[in-house]
């Protein structure tokens, strides 16, 4: 674990999670709270201000040296901040020493050292800055921007659109992969590259999507593989890693990362003369998904370093099943009950169930919708008929209905309702096929038409043979033909 231990001054966070190090709050007294530190190095930092995303990169690499004190460089930000890394006007301070009004957060402290030269009469943090700017020798320095100070933090104005950074509370997140607003509801490659992280490797490491906007079917989806949090503005995400992709690029300055980020280059090429040229070099790994897109991209990132990393893919070793495919043909009637083929096909809609359902009949009200396509009779429909998985036929009466047995006799599959000339015929659910009872259809028990249809999906591919039983018919002659 990281030996530093972190005392937070100001409003205390409401802490959802366990840091990855150890936080103490400021007491009131500044030589009481050190003492409560058991690790080889402390520092502070201010609940109002802002910390940057190298932050505890850079705490953690200088932490892994010896020295008595760093100096942390800062800066005194009066911009409004925006989802940029980095904001380009501000007053910077740097230097191998403090400054004059520099502040307890700019140091990283020995404990040991620091507990050894407190006075009592330094015990709150304003003569604190006093004691260390004439008592402590810097011994190291971190030069990069990491601690964004805000001014006047105990008066906040809103009229002024500065965007304060007094979070609430804290999440540590082992890898976050930030998504934005990416998969709202548009369907692309971005959206089978997040999925196909979640197949690949969900089950043995710990990924947190974070998101802006996610579209329920999507959210449904990523929820079987990561964990999804909705990005919250009063909220801090301490990040081991980061993952975000081309489209999203920057993240909110909340989403804090501690180790690595990483930036997956995925963009079409020819996207590149649209593109922004981003200068700020903000991520530890740029990534391409191939050796074209990394290729092209180089020109509009802040480094040529471009590594290549192909998308992740796991193949299904088990069979995906086709999609089903039905057939119907009927004359057009209401005792053919036709409304209980559209409130099937959308079913099959609903469960997302691949599927063609071809309905022959002689009126065309062209009213396709999706897999459920009208077509014109024909006079022998038994191509289609003999094509597919299963005949249907949902009539509220039958006498004795050719179709069903014309499907029968080429090992065709039916769907039909309870009807008493079925049995006559030979119909067996499910052995050559299903029965639907009539009242599935009714709104009531649309759960259970929703389960017919699973039903009859999964079994799909049953096979059967049905025997054509011409002794049926051996009186017909006797009595007709002469």
């Amino acid at each position: 674990m990281y030996d530093f231990t972190l005392i937070v001054l100001g409003n205390e966070f409401n802490l959802e999670k366990e840091p990855p190090f150890e936080i103490i709050y400021y007491n009131g007294h500044l030589r009481d709270t050190v003492k409560k530190v058991k690790t080889k190095y402390v520092l502070f930092v201010k609940s109002t201000d802002y910390l940057g995303d190298n932050y505890f990169k850079n705490v953690i690499k200088k932490t892994k040296n010896d020295f008595d004190c760093c100096f942390i460089n800062y800066k005194c930000n009066y911009l409004n901040y925006d989802k940029q890394k980095i904001p380009t006007d501000a007053k910077e301070i740097k230097g191998t020493k403090p400054e004059y009004n520099s502040y307890i957060w700019s140091f990283i402290f020995k404990t040991e050292k620091l507990l050894k030269l407190f006075g009592y009469k330094y015990k709150d943090a304003k003569s604190f800055n006093e004691y260390i700017k004439n008592v402590f020798v810097v011994t190291d320095c971190i030069p990069e921007i990491v601690y964004y100070h805000k001014p006047n933090a105990n008066k906040i104005i809103k009229e002024d659109n500065m965007f304060y950074v007094d979070k609430k509370s804290f999440t540590h997140i082992k890898n976050a992969i930030y998504v934005g607003s990416g998969c709202s509801g548009t369907f692309n490659g971005y959206v089978s590259w997040v999925r196909n992280i979640g197949v690949c490797f969900s089950k043995k490491y710990d990924i947190t999507i974070l998101y802006d906007e996610m579209s329920g079917h999507l959210y449904e989806d990523f929820s079987k593989w990561f964990k999804c949090v909705k990005e919250e503005n009063d909220t801090n995400y301490i990040c081991d890693r980061v993952l975000v992709t081309y489209s999203t690029y920057f993240y909110p300055r909340n989403i804090i990362c501690i180790d690595k980020n990483y930036l997956f280059i995925h963009g079409n090429p020819s996207d590149y003369p649209r593109s922004k040229h981003y200068r700020d070099d903000v991520f530890s790994v740029y990534a391409a998904v191939s050796k074209i897109a990394a290729q092209k991209s180089i020109g509009y990132y802040p480094t040529e370093d471009i590594k290549v990393v192909y998308n992740p893919y796991k193949l299904d070793e088990t069979r995906v099943k086709p999609h089903i495919t039905l057939c119907t043909t009927m004359r057009t009637s209401d005792i053919k009950r036709p409304e209980r083929i559209v409130a099937l096909a959308k079913i099959f809609d609903e469960l997302e169930i691949p599927y063609t359902w071809n309905v022959f009949t002689d009126k065309n009200e062209n009213t396709n919708i999706n897999g459920l396509i009208y077509r014109r009779r024909l006079l022998n429909p038994m191509p289609y008929v003999n094509d597919s998985d299963y005949f249907v036929l949902l009539s509220d009466s039958e006498s004795f209905s050719y179709s069903v047995v014309e499907a029968l006799s080429v090992n065709t599959k039916v769907i039909v309702t309870p009807l008493e000339v079925y049995d006559e015929i030979g119909v067996e659910d499910g052995k050559n096929g299903f029965v639907v009872p009539f009242e599935y259809f009714d709104e009531e028990n649309k759960d259970k038409l929703v389960e017919f249809a699973k039903k009859i999906y999964a079994n799909k591919d049953m096979k059967f043979k049905y025997t054509f039983n011409e002794k049926l018919y051996e009186g017909f002659n006797d009595i007709f033909i002469k």
